[in-house]
């Protein structure tokens, strides 16, 4: 098979199996499966494991930036990508060669589907062979759903990180905060240190409690680390991620910790690792804005975001059928005007239900069928006194990325 030919089989194959198995060892016994035909690659990585419900990707990314600013080479495997699959695994910066990931595939195609290993198996596979191939100084993993039963959790790290808990995958994780952190702490390991980023005191307690019965030492966040003036950063609220990163960046450096490099990989980590999605600027007049959030968690504190911005915010909105997704509507400030569609997904929130929604709290907007049309109109409404947020989605802002690549 050639590149295309193997990114189309890849995307033949599902995110995830649904293998229904309640014992944690037989939950991930295909991904052990999986990493003892490989050679076990993980073994041989220093790997920092972040998870928590929002914040886990800047947070890897603005590790690896500052450790590349400190002259090492960084692997970071993030998900999802947005345009390109090879987003989600990247070597200071720069996105996985075509060869290897081609080659990678080929290798292994008859395991992966005799053992029917999931799209996400495959590509954190995928990043750990290429990180161990390339010899990096370190591998900053994303955990990519809840973390116990995840399949980065196979992983032995150096530092284990867990930066909020939030509502979001209430169907696998739990419906309570408390559920939810239970889940998010199977990522604590015996012996490893472990960075926690959330404040609230009685979850506070859940992590406490892990970390006691694995002698994991513990350390919380200090939110009062840097204060807004310190660093130039384009959104406030990046900077809860970059406490937390630099309370891992402390632990795993010590004294070969450089400032000046700290705050320069803190700066400069979008374009120091490639980062995308997360409060980026893809238009100057009138300045558009692509922002993953989509819980609510991550509309709440962009709310606060846009409510600092002295201009007629615009808002270009589309999200996927979950539970207790509808809740996001009831917060959004009903001074903004919005612009509602449909994502190009089976999984799309219903153009009704938006509505609907939208209605009973009174808000001002109009509604598309396709999320091209939302933001094309977005556009034509707005001059140099707007600010257009897109956002409720990854989907969503998949979609823009790629309209906006051909144009």
């Amino acid at each position: 098979m050639n590149y295309e030919e193997v990114i189309n089989w890849l995307f033949k194959i599902p995110l995830s199996f649904n293998r229904n198995y309640d014992n944690y060892n037989l939950k991930l016994e295909p991904v052990i499966k999986l990493f003892d035909h490989l050679g076990n690659p993980q073994n041989n990585l220093k790997i920092i494991h972040v998870g928590g419900t929002n914040g886990k990707g800047s947070t890897c990314h603005l590790l690896a930036s500052v450790l590349q600013e400190h002259q090492y080479n960084v692997g970071i495997f993030s998900s999802p990508h947005l345009v390109d699959v090879r987003e989600r695994v990247k070597i200071n910066g720069c996105l996985i060669e075509k060869t290897f990931l081609k080659n990678f595939i080929c290798e292994n195609l008859n395991f992966f589907t005799k053992n029917k290993i999931s799209f996400f198996e495959i590509t954190f596979a995928l990043a750990l062979c290429y990180f161990n191939k390339k010899k990096v100084d370190f591998a900053v993993i994303e955990v990519g759903l809840g973390g116990r039963l995840d399949a980065t959790n196979i992983c032995n790290p150096i530092l284990s990180c867990i930066t909020n808990i939030g509502y979001d995958h209430k169907k696998f994780l739990g419906n309570s905060l408390k559920q939810i952190a239970n889940e998010k702490s199977g990522i604590i390991k015996r012996n490893i240190p472990v960075v926690i980023g959330e404040k609230k005191p009685s979850l506070k307690k859940i992590f406490i409690k892990f970390s006691k019965k694995l002698n994991a030492p513990l350390h919380f966040v200090d939110s009062t680390q840097y204060k807004k003036n310190d660093l130039k950063l384009d959104a406030d609220y990046q900077f809860n991620n970059v406490s937390t990163a630099k309370k891992i960046i402390k632990l795993i450096l010590r004294e070969k910790l450089d400032l000046n490099k700290l705050n320069n990989g803190l700066i400069n980590f979008k374009s120091n690792t490639s980062f995308i999605g997360r409060w980026q600027k893809i238009k100057i007049n009138p300045e558009v804005i692509l922002d993953t959030a989509h819980n609510i968690d991550a509309f709440k504190i962009i709310i606060k975001q846009l409510k600092k911005i002295p201009k007629n915010i615009k808002i270009v909105f589309g999200t996927l059928e979950k539970k207790d997704q509808l809740k996001i509507i009831d917060v959004l400030p009903s001074n903004f005007f919005y612009y509602f569609c449909e994502i190009n997904n089976p999984r799309s929130m219903s153009l009704n239900k938006i509505i609907k929604r939208a209605r009973k709290n009174k808000l001002k907007f109009n509604a598309f069928n396709l999320a091209s049309n939302a933001y094309r109109q977005a556009l034509f409404d707005s001059d140099s006194n707007s600010f257009i947020l897109v956002t409720g989605s990854n989907y969503l802002l998949s979609e823009i990325l790629k309209n906006n690549e051909k144009n």
